[in-house]
């Protein structure tokens, strides 16, 4: 089964020119603290460059979200998560697909929430077949409800 990893086109371009706004206000701020004494006014452009950064290397991998089969389980690295999600196959009580989020029931554990809200119709579409092509293969409980952009 295919690695799958979402990629958000339009809010790269956005991101991209965010970042180097930061980094040149950051830098400029810096060169006009240099005639200051107090600490505070040498340290924000600092921040304001790290900011920039932040953004230009999309949150330092943070941001990115994919999919991946593992030996018997299943990983998953969602936006704002700073490390992926194991779960084994044995563990996974349901997969249930709907409009805005996937669900992924998880035997003794609190259920996975994955919000899709921000995602683009082909985005969706390749979540849903890529889970759909896994529980088939795990012969694994999936339910789909009827708003699911299939």
């Amino acid at each position: 089964m295919e690695h799958l990893e979402i990629r958000s086109g339009p809010f790269k371009v956005i991101r991209t020119g965010i970042a180097i706004l930061n980094i040149v206000a950051g830098v400029m701020a810096f060169i006009a603290s240099l005639k200051s004494d107090k600490i505070i006014v040498r340290i924000a452009p600092v921040f304001i460059v790290f900011f920039g950064i932040y953004l230009l290397t999309n949150g330092f991998g943070l941001e990115r979200c994919w999919f991946r089969t593992g030996d018997n389980c299943i990983i998953i690295k969602w936006i704002n998560r700073i490390a992926p999600v194991h779960i084994h196959d044995s563990r996974i009580f349901k997969i249930s697909l709907e409009r805005t989020r996937v669900m992924v029931y998880r035997k003794e554990d609190k259920p996975l929430k994955l919000d899709l809200t921000f995602l683009e119709k082909e985005q969706k579409t390749g979540i849903y077949t890529f889970l759909i092509e896994y529980a088939k293969q795990k012969n694994l409980t999936l339910e789909k409800h009827s708003s699911t952009m299939l």
